[in-house]
């Protein structure tokens, strides 16, 4: 391994190094306001640089998962402007990522009629490095609106003819834009990691991007199943990338009658957790075991691409976890029901 990235690699660790313990999302459990949960954070070696300038007495909700949402791309973007390894084509990936999902965001603001909530939710960091004006996106009133200002992208090239018919029937087939966006993101990232990377590198990258989307096709042949349709017809809505998540394991999936069955089954495939699966929902089985493998893998991996992408997921994970905690608060929600709901 070279200087740069055992540098890379190291720094990763030692950010990760300040994730939230347990014990400290059991704590924010116990909150009672926003304040107090932007006190706490303020206190931990993660968001303390964050929230520094704020006075969390004046802060609304909206403000502070917004100045998370910030800290967690600034720590994105330092990587970018240290790391000099074959791993700094990730920050275009997660830029390409989140732009993906602005443009879901705004499509669903045009079939909701509620474009002024996208409007607010906009994340202002992203606007200066993204490749198409968001905030335009921002002013559409309807499909033929998007179509036009997607056009030249590649988000037009892959939307267009689902805007154009939503435009005149009245209606957007949300699940098909987002698996074509995301069909067209993973095979982007396949491409690029060919480039990119080399050797044991190439190959860990590969396995890790793979197993991560047989966890989200997990998800939705499971939804599938619950809305009535076949096993055919759930691999046709999956993202057409496979590890071990072949035609016969998504019908065996398909079979299970709860989440402790679907836990064993994807067990025998080699997806395990240690985590008490009981009456939990599949996208948090699915979360739980992917959480896992990251850490794990972020400990023993020698290819600083695979460590930093690892990285990334599990504090994008934490990130999720404290959203959670948030609305929990928000909603009045016990400590110990909320803790139940956290990936960790």
């Amino acid at each position: 391994m070279s200087f740069s990235q055992n540098s890379v690699t190291a720094r990763s660790r030692a950010v990760f190094g300040r994730s939230l313990t347990y014990e400290d999302l059991a704590r924010l459990c116990t909150k009672s306001s926003i304040t107090e949960v932007a006190e706490y954070l303020r206190s931990t070696p993660r968001y303390h640089d964050a929230l520094s300038g704020v006075e969390p007495g004046n802060i609304h909700r909206g403000q502070l998962e917004a100045l998370l949402d910030k800290s967690l791309f600034d720590t994105m973007d330092s990587f970018r402007r240290f790391d000099l390894t074959e791993s700094r084509w990730f920050f275009g990936a997660i830029v390409s990522r989140m732009e993906t999902d602005q443009v879901l965001l705004a499509i669903q603001g045009v079939a909701d009629g509620s474009t002024d909530s996208y409007i607010t939710a906009l994340p202002a960091f992203l606007i200066e490095r993204s490749h198409i004006d968001l905030l335009e996106l921002g002013r559409a009133q309807s499909f033929g609106d998007l179509d036009r200002m997607l056009n030249g992208t590649r988000f037009g090239r892959l939307l267009s003819p689902l805007l154009a018919e939503a435009q005149a029937v009245g209606r957007i087939n949300i699940r098909e834009c987002e698996r074509r966006l995301y069909t067209d993101f993973y095979l982007n990232c396949i491409k690029v990691i060919g480039k990119s990377c080399k050797g044991s590198a190439k190959t860990e990258m590969k396995r890790v991007l793979l197993r991560s989307i047989d966890m989200k096709n997990v998800v939705t042949c499971c939804r599938m199943k619950a809305f009535g349709f076949t096993p055919k017809e759930a691999s046709e809505q999956m993202l057409p990338f496979r590890y071990r998540l072949g035609k016969e394991q998504v019908e065996q999936l398909m079979k299970q009658p709860d989440t402790d069955s679907i836990a064993r089954q994807l067990a025998e495939l080699g997806f395990r957790t240690d985590s008490t699966v009981g009456s939990a929902a599949v996208e948090q089985l699915t979360e739980r075991i992917s959480l896992e493998f990251f850490r794990r893998t972020m400990r023993l991996s020698r290819n600083s691409s695979t460590v930093y992408f690892c990285l990334i997921e599990c504090l994008e994970n934490e990130l999720n976890n404290v959203k959670t905690i948030i609305e929990g608060i928000r909603y009045g929600v016990p400590a110990k029901e909320i803790m139940e709901m956290l990936v960790i």
